[in-house]
């Protein structure tokens, strides 16, 4: 009797032994990672206005080596635009779609940026312009955009408007049939301000898309 208590003590101690070698091998729990303005991903929140916007996409512009950020959110049926530039400085812009009236005032202009546009008793002087390409990093279908020639404005109080056009017309345009004529790059233009990078309040979400359905093996 003695001899099986003691082969049950002996069993008993070995198991015990072993659930601890477990648990010391098992990887602690990491809190979630921290979000910047330079690695935001979709899902992810951004706190802005009193409001919870989500991380739809991610696009990254390239001009020759120099590169900036532009994040869509949605809140609900309302977008907006994060636009995140480093160069001298840390500069964040707040970007709303702009009016179709605007946009087709400027589509009746020559294919070159005016050096000034006035919509809403507002003036904004061009401050830049160039051409860059466009990569998404959160759509299934068509990750590397067309490319786009871009001219940036700035008006008074912190106020930006931005314009761009893209190759081969608008980024969700099909391509021109074959021997047609290509089809002329549409404006597309943003309003907003520039803002205080403090202002934002940054949360790491799942990695998934809230408004998109998910793609198949998700």
């Amino acid at each position: 009797m003695g001899v099986w208590v003691l082969l049950v003590v002996l069993f008993l101690a070995a198991w015990a032994l072993r659930q601890l070698q477990k648990r010391r091998r098992r990887p602690a729990s990491s809190p979630p990672q921290e979000r910047t303005l330079f690695d935001l991903r979709t899902g992810d929140i951004v706190q802005a206005e009193s409001r919870d916007w989500v991380v739809e996409d991610r696009l990254l512009y390239d001009e020759e080596g120099f590169q900036w950020l532009e994040y869509l959110l949605r809140d609900g049926g309302e977008g907006r635009w994060l636009c995140v530039c480093e160069d001298d400085w840390l500069e964040v812009s707040w970007l709303e779609q702009g009016p179709q009236e605007l946009a087709r005032q400027l589509d009746l202009q020559p294919v070159s940026f005016p050096g000034r546009i006035t919509w809403d008793g507002v003036t904004y002087q061009l401050k830049e312009q160039g051409r860059a390409s466009v990569t998404s990093s959160s759509r299934t279908m068509n990750r590397r955009l067309n490319g786009c020639r871009y001219g940036d404005y700035e008006g008074p109080d912190g106020q930006v408007l931005s314009l761009e056009r893209w190759d081969g017309g608008s980024p969700s345009s099909r391509p021109p049939a074959p021997g047609s004529e290509p089809e002329r790059a549409e404006a597309e233009v943003t309003l907003g301000r520039l803002l205080d990078p403090a202002s934002l309040a940054l949360l790491p979400g799942d990695g998934r898309s809230v408004y998109r359905p998910l793609s198949p093996g998700s």
